[in-house]
């Protein structure tokens, strides 16, 4: 239903694809929260994924059970949730050295560097996220890392 109103489902499909099959090699007919939990927490390196990986299959369970009263609907609150990673602020001196770095960029005659000194600026003056920028890569590894931790930027 909420497909034909316009909701894309595309990485959860792919999860449940995949969860799919997991019960398949598994020869599972029913979903239990063992097994949601034993693939949720695949693989075993990637902690940040598998509250995302469960919740998917908790809400697959809900709509499954209401077919099959033996599915079991995970609980919420089994895996922690992810965390999002504090962000760095940069200070005004570090903007200003961000500024003149991006002026540094060559060539000389071209528009890249007062276009990246427009967009570092207007950055710096909304405070907008870097999540949502899509810098090119080797553009800021060209800059200089920042020293200090100090109000300002907000990457």
């Amino acid at each position: 239903m909420r497909k034909g109103l316009g909701y894309k489902y595309e990485h959860q499909t792919r999860r449940l694809a995949d969860f799919v099959a997991f019960m398949e090699k598994r020869k599972a007919r029913i979903i239990t929260t063992k097994l949601a939990m034993e693939w949720a927490t695949l693989p075993p390196d990637r902690h940040a994924s598998w509250a995302l990986r469960l919740s998917d299959v908790r809400g697959f369970a809900r709509h499954v059970a209401n077919f099959d009263p033996r599915t079991e609907v995970p609980p919420v609150g089994m895996l922690p949730g992810w965390k999002r990673a504090k962000p760095y602020v940069y200070s005004d001196a570090e903007i200003d050295a961000l500024l003149t770095a991006a002026l540094a960029l060559p060539p000389e005659d071209g528009l890249r560097r007062w276009t990246y000194h427009t967009l570092f600026g207007l950055i710096a003056v909304t405070g907008m996220p870097r999540g949502s920028l899509q810098i090119p890569p080797g553009v800021v590894s060209q800059i200089p890392p920042p020293a200090r931790q100090d109000k300002g930027l907000l990457v």
